[in-house]
């Protein structure tokens, strides 16, 4: 459900040119949390709904925080965010269209920092 609002805040494609993934919607062959480790590696930045404290999330979440991985965590209520994200900066929303705004505005604030880099196109040389 969270997909569409994803890539709608990120804008068009020309400015801002992010793929939006979920691994769980994928089709792949081979360990989950091997490919869920490479696409954070590759990931430009890690979005985290933290919504109903799905564990899987959080280790996630916790492997993009230990790889240096910009990360916006997200959750509908403040009293889902477990102890060790309470302190961090999250998204707090009441309804999608209040996500939509408030990470359109939080990608755009790690752009202009300098902090979120698009990765390269599919089939593109690396640098």
């Amino acid at each position: 459900a969270l997909n569409p609002v994803l890539r709608s805040s990120c804008g068009n494609r020309a400015s801002c040119p992010l793929l939006c993934e979920r691994i769980d919607h994928e089709a792949f062959v081979g360990d989950v949390m091997q490919t869920t480790r490479e696409r954070i590696d590759a990931a430009a930045v890690v979005i985290a709904e933290l919504t109903d404290a799905n564990p899987n999330v959080y280790l996630e979440l916790g492997y993009a925080w230990g790889r240096g991985r910009p990360t916006v965590p997200a959750a509908q209520r403040a009293e889902d965010l477990r102890f060790d994200v309470r302190g961090q900066r999250c998204l707090v929303y009441e309804r999608i269209p209040d996500l939509n705004t408030q990470l359109a505005a939080g990608l755009q604030n790690l752009k202009s920092k300098g902090l979120l880099e698009a990765p390269p196109e599919p089939g593109a040389s690396p640098a």
